[in-house]
């Protein structure tokens, strides 16, 4: 990590002084250097019960962009297509040199029995209406969303993953990645495809309950991949707060976690600013998206 001026910087738009404090990396091999910290879209699209108005949210975005965060992550999925459109919205207000931005296709619905589709048709269908959503013509980086959920490792290699390339020759993308949670699935994919991947997206790999992502970090790394982090805090498990009532950890982790977060609360710290904290120790990682609706969280 590096203090430097990115080339998502525009004079006179920025905080100069917060930009030049903010740290960057390259991500993976791409021409991207992004910030520590970086902005995660599910807020936006209300995965989380946070208590937050359109405003707070465009507050904190913008806030967060003219202090030197530049990347932002989305996808169709986080409140089946709010999220896209809240940030298009913000968008329009944020000069597009400003920002890297990223979204994702094959996953859509809540409804886990229609909730996914990595057919090409649909692929390029659906990315066309984000597209739109966003207010965007191009986007920086389009990943393949929960590629687990497939459950067939050569149609994402050999389809999804295609079409995504195709995508990028047609100059509407410029870089394309996989999101998931298991991560040795990860590597079946990336094994099996000939198509380049530049980025890798996985969450809640990172925290206090669970670092397996650095066991796979190098693997990545002699990939020449781009690693981004998501979920610092295990998706609200690792926070003072709790998690959301749809949270899937069991309820023994759940339990554990709760002891942590009133042992912190005694002592007047938030559980959720230490997990982060942790999170971003690890110099292998390019950053860490973090999900924010207002002014409150953001500052924390």
């Amino acid at each position: 990590m590096t203090s430097l001026i990115p080339g998502t910087y525009v004079e006179g738009w920025h905080e100069k002084a917060k930009v030049e404090k903010m740290k960057y990396k390259q991500l993976g091999k791409t021409d991207m250097f992004v910030s520590q910290v970086s902005i995660g879209g599910s807020v936006a699209g209300g995965v989380y019960p946070d208590d937050v108005t359109l405003n707070d949210i465009k507050d904190s975005f913008i806030t967060a962009l003219k202090a030197g965060l530049n990347y932002i992550d989305t996808a169709p999925f986080y409140g089946e297509t709010r999220s896209e459109t809240v940030i298009g919205e913000i968008l329009k207000e944020v000069p597009r040199e400003a920002y890297y931005l990223a979204t994702k296709v094959g996953r859509y619905k809540n409804d886990m029995k229609i909730g996914f589709d990595f057919s090409r048709e649909t692929v390029m269908a659906e990315f066309e209406q984000s597209l739109k959503r966003l207010g965007v013509d191009y986007v920086d980086v389009l990943q393949v969303h929960d590629f687990e959920f497939c459950r067939n490792t050569e149609k994402i290699a050999r389809e999804t993953l295609v079409a995504l390339d195709d995508l990028r020759k047609s100059g509407k993308v410029r870089y394309i990645g996989i999101t998931g949670y298991p991560l040795d699935d990860f590597h079946k994919v990336l094994d099996s495809t000939d198509v380049k991947v530049d980025t890798i997206l996985s969450y809640s790999r990172n925290i206090f309950t669970d670092n397996t992502l650095q066991d796979h970090l190098s693997q990545f790394k002699s990939k020449e991949l781009g690693i981004i982090n998501a979920s610092p805090t295990g998706m609200g498990l690792l926070t003072c707060r709790g998690p959301p009532e749809w949270h899937p950890a069991r309820k023994h982790l759940k339990d554990l976690c709760k002891l942590a977060s009133e042992y912190c609360k005694e002592k007047g710290v938030e559980l959720g600013k230490l997990s982060v904290y942790h999170t971003l120790q690890c110099e292998d990682i390019d950053t860490t998206l973090l999900g924010f609706g207002n002014l409150r969280i953001l500052n924390e």
